[in-house]
């Protein structure tokens, strides 16, 4: 691969979808149909504040979509990816497959 290969592939990744906690909750919501704000919270050990940060970075960019309702009288956020999210996570992935050496 020559050297402007590497750096058009380079220039190309998402840096949304490039940073470790946004890369992880993304591989968590393709796996599953929807995903609340505790599991994210718990599986990834962040604080609420920075989870909240990197949610809104991910709604921003429309990856996700969050969804805010009561259950009773108690809050629940929950959040999905979308078909814009699920396409640059897939893309991220195959960026990363042609950087790596063979």
């Amino acid at each position: 691969m020559s050297k402007s290969q590497v750096n058009q592939i380079h220039n190309s990744i998402n840096r949304v979808v490039h940073e470790p906690v946004r890369l992880a909750i993304l591989k968590i919501m393709t796996s599953a149909k929807k995903v609340d704000f505790n599991f994210l919270l718990t599986t990834l050990g962040l604080t609420k504040g920075n989870l909240a940060t990197h949610i809104n970075k991910l709604e921003t960019a429309d990856f996700i979509e969050v969804k805010k309702e009561f259950r009773g009288k108690m809050p629940h956020t929950s959040y999905r990816i979308t078909r814009t999210g699920r396409r640059q996570f897939q893309k991220y992935w195959e960026n990363m497959k042609e950087l790596a050496p063979e």
